[in-house]
């Protein structure tokens, strides 16, 4: 359904709704190493994982590693690429760079990290509606076209799980999508969107509601609910 929810009595700022929808349409789009029909599969993966049993039954044990099975997928992406996407929706806390290498392997580091990106791109949209009890939107329509698979030249080994840009004046949580910059941007505009609003995020002080250190502390606080991994 739309989400026009987003225009009901809460008092919400217009510019959520607008970013959003235009960002959840560009997750839909042909990417660089995976097809619109392969990234909108992605997405609801994503959405499945919440009732996948064999995700709740890893969530309930000491390790995940110690629980074996096969997910409730609902498309016919390959099993790591499942495997990816529902470990980073339910289980981000406790990935490991074994689990990490193997799921590279099968798929390519540059895949591994453009699906990534669009899983940890959605979870921001559709927490944010969640939150304010506000119905999700529909997965997007996938877009045509053939992913161009063009690796970046200023990308190498920086002694993370995956090559990343070589420019170290970008902040590291901007490095970590890099190798796929296409979709990292998307990362990028919802940060904008949901966190800075604008240049002001690289300074201590502004013209806000809250003051940097108190954005600071809640984002923080919330990175930490979500177990995230970063």
């Amino acid at each position: 359904m739309a989400l026009t929810e987003y225009d009901s009595e809460l008092d919400i700022d217009p510019m959520f709704a607008t970013t959003h929808r235009e960002i959840w349409q560009r997750l839909g789009e042909c990417g660089t190493w995976w097809t619109g029909t392969q990234r909108v599969a992605a997405m609801s993966e994503a959405r499945a994982a919440f009732e996948c049993h064999l995700c709740s039954e890893r969530s309930d044990a000491l390790s995940p590693s110690m629980i074996e099975g096969k997910h409730d997928s609902v498309s016919d992406l390959p099993v790591e690429a499942v495997e990816l996407v529902h470990r980073l929706t339910t289980d981000p806390g406790r990935l490991t760079q074994q689990w990490a290498d193997a799921i590279i392997d099968a798929l390519g580091e540059e895949r591994y990290v453009e699906i990534a990106i669009i899983v940890c791109t959605q979870y921001v949209i559709e927490s944010f509606a969640k939150c304010l009890g506000l119905a999700l939107l529909e997965l997007p329509t996938p877009g045509g076209g053939v992913p161009n698979q063009v690796r970046p030249t200023d990308v190498g080994d920086v002694g993370a799980w995956v090559s990343q840009t070589l420019d170290k004046t970008l902040a590291n949580v901007s490095r970590a999508g890099s190798l796929v910059p296409d979709t990292e941007v998307l990362w990028r505009d919802i940060v904008q969107c949901h966190y800075s609003r604008g240049p002001e995020f690289a300074e201590l002080v502004w013209d806000r509601a809250l003051s940097r250190p108190q954005t600071e502390l809640v984002a923080s606080t919330v990175s930490s609910l979500n177990e995230c991994f970063y």
